[in-house]
């Protein structure tokens, strides 16, 4: 689609549904949905990197109609096309009293965050790809990752945590507890069972 540049920088107003929040927001067309998230709306959880798509620090989730919603560099999107759009940034991950999603948690245990820059990025996509796998080889967390840029930590403590939260979400949904599974495994053929 492409936009004649005289209405490029036409104000327009249409909906915008970011974090569960509906909202209006008056934008130009031709301003970026990051742009309309950090500068018109205040929402900061995504941040400016590189402005091109190669960093992945602004990484959010966006889905449009019933689409399930699927992790976009807000830098590339041009905000016209989000019309309608539901945007769910890393302040939507965690619970409603602030509390920290597991994924955050795990990259906060793991060392996998320091200047913080990066973070949003990478616990959207994370997030994202435990969603649609429970139990990602280190391969496909590392596919799942590409996109995103850090300059700080080095990618192994990133990876770390999202095994480390794929492995806590795993745990969660076993009804029986490790301990217990390891008790009982000893019980029955010896200590090397449990391992």
């Amino acid at each position: 689609m492409s936009v004649d540049p005289l209405v490029a920088d036409e104000f327009v107003t249409f909906p915008l549904t970011v974090d569960g929040v509906p909202r209006e927001v008056t934008a130009r067309w031709s301003e970026s949905l990051l742009t309309v998230l950090r500068d018109r709306l205040g929402v900061l959880g995504p941040k400016t990197g590189c402005g091109h798509g190669r960093c992945g620090a602004c990484a959010v989730r966006v889905g449009v109609g019933p689409d399930e919603p699927h992790v976009l560099c807000a830098c590339l999107v041009p905000a016209a096309t989000a019309v309608g759009a539901t945007v769910e940034t890393i302040a939507s991950l965690g619970g409603p009293d602030g509390e920290l999603s597991d994924v955050q948690e795990a990259f906060l245990a793991e060392g996998a965050v320091q200047c913080g820059i990066c973070t949003a990025g990478f616990v959207t996509a994370a997030t994202e790809l435990l969603e649609r796998h429970e139990c990602p080889s280190r391969t496909e967390i590392e596919e799942a990752l590409y996109g995103n840029l850090c300059r700080c930590t080095g990618y192994g403590r990133i990876v770390a945590a999202v095994e480390s939260a794929a492995r806590t979400r795993r745990e969660r949904k076993d009804p029986v507890p490790l301990t217990t599974r390891k008790l009982t495994a000893s019980l029955r053929t010896g200590p090397e069972a449990a391992e």
